[in-house]
Formats: C-alpha cells, structure tokens, sequence
C-alpha cells in the first residue's frame, strides 16, 4: 500500500509533462481507462505476480492522471469569481467519498463475510496456506471475497467515470469579461462597471467560452519554462513550508488510532472519531469558500494553517477520548480554513497549459517527507506509547505539535517572499513580444499604428523634426510611444 502511494508520485513526476501535451480531456480519458483496465486484472487475478504488476505499474499510473488533471479541469471551467467555491466544492465531493468509503469497505468486507461463513471455520486460512506452500505466486482458486467486492465497486464507479471523461471538452472559461467600447471612452465609467462586475459575480454579459489548445512541448523545454518562472519557485517555497502542517494528517491516519488503542483500550471509537474530521468538511467548506470567496487565497492558506497547527496541543493538555475530539474538530476547522484553498492558489500562480508540470514538481517534497513521517510515528509510539509499560503520551504529541507548528510560523517569517507577485505573467509577456512596437531610429522617419485616424503631414499637430509641436488629443513621448 505505501509503495503504491509512493509511485503515484514518482508517476507523477514523469506525468507532468504529459499532461500538458494531451489536454484536461484526453489526460482524464487515458487515466480512467488505466484505472479501470487495472481494477478488472485485480477483480480476476489469482496470481501475486499479475496483482503487484497492477498495484506498482499499471494502478498508479491511471491514478496519477486524476486529481492533478481535475483541478486543472476546473480552473478551465471557472473563473477568478467563482473558482475559490469552485475549489471548495470539489474538497468537499472528495469528502463525501471518504465519509461513504468506510461504511462500504464494512458491508463488503464484514457482513459479506458473516453470512457467507464455511461449515468449516479455519478452511479459508487452511486453503490459503495450502497455496501458498504449492506456489507462493498463486493465490488459490477465484472466488468472491470481501475484498473483491470492494475492488468491484470500485470498478463500476470507474466505469461511470469513463462514461463522464467522453463527455468533457477541452475548453477555458475567460477570467475578464470584454469591455463595451462606450466603456473604454469613459475611465470613471469602466471603474464603476468592474465593481458591479465583482460584486455581482462577473456582470451581466455571460462569460465567454472558448476551444482550448493545450501548448505542445518537450519534456526539456516545458521544465525549462517553469523553472525559470519566479511564481514557481514562490510556489515551490510554499509547498516546502506547507509540508509539516499536511503531515498532520498522516498522524491522523497512523498515530492517533494506535494511541486511542494503546490509552483506552479496542473498544474506544476510533472510527467515529475519525469521522468527525470528513463530516464537519463536508458542513464548513461550503459555508466558508462562500463567504471568503474573494480573499487571497495566500492569506487563507497562512491563518488557515494556525488553527490546524493549533489542534495538537489539545492532546498535549489532555489524555481522553474528549482530547483526541477536540483534536479533530480543532484540525477540521482549519483544514477547512486552508486545504480547499491550496488548489485555488496552485491554479492561481500557475501558467496556464503547464498545470500538470508544476502539480508533479510541487508533489516531490511530499513524497520525499512521507517516509520521515511514516518512521517518526514509528519511533515515537515506540518510545513515547508503547502497548506495554510506562507511556508518556503528552511528550510525544508535544513534539508532533512543535514540528508542526513550523509550517505557519515559517509562513508568516517568509510572507514578503512568498506573497509577492510578478507584474507580467508569462502569457502577457508573449503576447507583449508578439506585438513588436516600432522603435524609430535616427535614421528613419517617426511611424506609428494606432487605432486613432493618422495624423497627416501636412496638418500642425504634425510632429516634425524639432519635435515642438503637438498633436491636439494625443501626444508622442521621445520614445515613440503615443500616450
């Protein structure tokens, strides 16, 4: 399972760039396929070898093209005014599905089980040893298990996926809506205009849409145009910075549910537990990307993360099933302060047609410290909570907690970096380098093409040699640039 996780990311890395030259729709079509292809081979397989073949190659491979290439999908389909909600809806979808994968995972696995008992208990497990000691490559005759039921719901929830994948276009939803010519005319018009158009949600022209052609590249040369972007190496800084404050979850996957076992014992409810954190998602989300919907979301992610960070010293307080609640509601919140935020803000600094590669760069520090986290909850449950003898609990979270904190504190040190912007996106300044504007030299007569009627030579406000006269409603700086 960890090794799975892991080649999502590495698969991701080399997916990148891949993404960029397919598109949104083609990118989701292949991924879907693969995931599919792959759950079926498991759903069948009675060989080990055939199965970890689909789980390290095949399986991660179709799923490192789905969530990268869906909140690219989105940005496509939103706008500035509407994407942070956008973001959160989707936070929220993935929410749902993790509060409805538990109950699932339960009834296939449990009740399946109980009312599909052999006469004879131990004839599963006998079976099983019998094939492993003729062929440890086998896994014994097919038949439908707890676990296969899993791996067929997932298999028809793909299926509909791949239906929904065909029906996806490849187009952008333009951020600006087009100005009126009498508008132009106007300054003190236009500005009013843009705050009806803020305050009602884009105005009421209908945003445009438009066919989107992803940009075609190289490995080399896309890696080569992101990393030499400054927004990326902002955004990489703040991806580094934001590493702690998510391996807060990877305590709350791992550490928590040994701790709440080794203090109070099998029958504490973990589980319920646990789902507080996916149900008060799923209630603030909504609740809160709608009300700080035009909000940086910089300034989000940064408060956001205090709160999450603050949630651990809860269990360095106290020792009980209260402390570990209040630890999950505290972390919820900010997490629903923060983390829906966080594709907003990817999506926000990226260049538009290079989301995959900055999504694969950007995941590489996160790969990196998931083996760290995995052997420091190892060692600290160790030392710290161990199944038997003397436990010091309160030290162990004391130390998470302080680790954790350096994500927000460090944000907060670095917010002059992180939160600067460039004044041109790159898009601005192709489009800038496509329209060459004419430079007169000593050697060459003053020319310009502007959308005004020409000014003839003959009339006064012509500009002569001497540059002393003056056009009546514009004027020429010694640049050559109309003003």
């Amino acid at each position: 399972y960890g090794l799975w996780g892991a080649l999502i990311t590495i698969y991701g890395l080399v997916a990148g760039c891949i993404i960029d030259n397919l598109g949104v729709a083609k990118s989701l079509r292949v991924g879907f396929l693969l995931s599919l292809v792959s759950r079926i081979c498991i759903f069948f397989t009675t060989s080990k070898q055939f199965l970890i073949m689909n789980v390290c190659i095949l399986l991660p491979i179709g799923n490192c093209l789905g969530i990268p290439v869906l909140t690219t999908g989105i940005r496509r389909y939103t706008n500035e005014q509407n994407r942070g909600f956008a973001f959160g809806l989707f936070y929220v979808v993935m929410n749902v599905a993790a509060l409805l994968s538990g109950p699932i995972v339960d009834m296939c696995t449990i009740l399946y089980k109980d009312t599909n008992q052999q006469a004879d208990g131990d004839s599963e497990r006998m079976l099983e040893e019998q094939a492993v000691q003729e062929d440890e490559t086998v896994l014994g005759e097919w038949s439908l298990t707890g676990y296969r039921l899993v791996v067929l719901s997932g298999i028809v929830i793909n299926i509909f996926a791949v239906f929904v994948t065909f029906t996806v276009r490849e187009i952008k939803i333009e951020s600006k809506v087009e100005k009126d010519d009498e508008e132009e005319n106007s300054s003190s018009q236009v500005n009013n205009t843009a705050k009806q158009q803020r305050s009602s949600g884009g105005g009421g022209k209908p945003a445009k849409v438009s066919t989107f052609r992803p940009l075609q590249g190289s490995a080399s040369q896309i890696l080569k145009e992101t990393m030499a972007t400054k927004d990326f190496w902002r955004f990489l800084a703040v991806c580094l910075i934001l590493l702690n404050i998510r391996m807060i979850f990877r305590h709350l996957d791992a550490t928590l549910p040994k701790y709440m076992i080794r203090e109070f014992g099998e029958n504490t409810p973990k589980g319920t537990i646990y789902s507080i954190n996916p149900a008060l998602i799923i209630i603030l989300v909504p609740l809160i990307t709608a009300a700080t919907t035009n909000v940086d979301p910089l300034v989000m992610i940064h408060y956001g993360s205090y709160i999450s960070a603050a949630s651990v010293f809860a269990l360095v307080i106290s020792t009980s099933v209260g402390a570990c609640a209040a630890f999950v509601i505290i972390l919820s919140i900010g997490e629903a302060v923060w983390s829906p935020r966080l594709y907003d803000y990817t999506m926000s600094v990226v260049r538009e047609g290079r989301e995959g590669t900055y999504m694969a760069l950007s995941s590489a520090p996160l790969f990196l410290a998931k083996l760290p986290v995995g052997f420091m909850s190892g060692k600290l449950l160790e030392k710290y909570c161990p199944e038997d003898g003397p436990r010091n609990s309160k030290m162990m979270w004391l130390i998470i907690g302080l680790t954790t904190a350096t994500s927000p504190i460090l944000m907060t040190l670095c917010w002059s970096f992180i939160s600067k912007k460039d004044e041109k996106t790159q898009y601005e300044e192709v489009e800038e380098e496509a329209i060459i504007p004419y430079e007169p030299t000593p050697f060459q007569p003053l020319q310009t093409e502007i959308s005004l009627p020409r000014v003839r030579p003959t009339d006064p406000g012509y500009m002569g040699s001497t540059g002393n006269s003056k056009c009546e409603h514009s004027q020429v700086d010694n640049r050559g640039i109309l003003s």
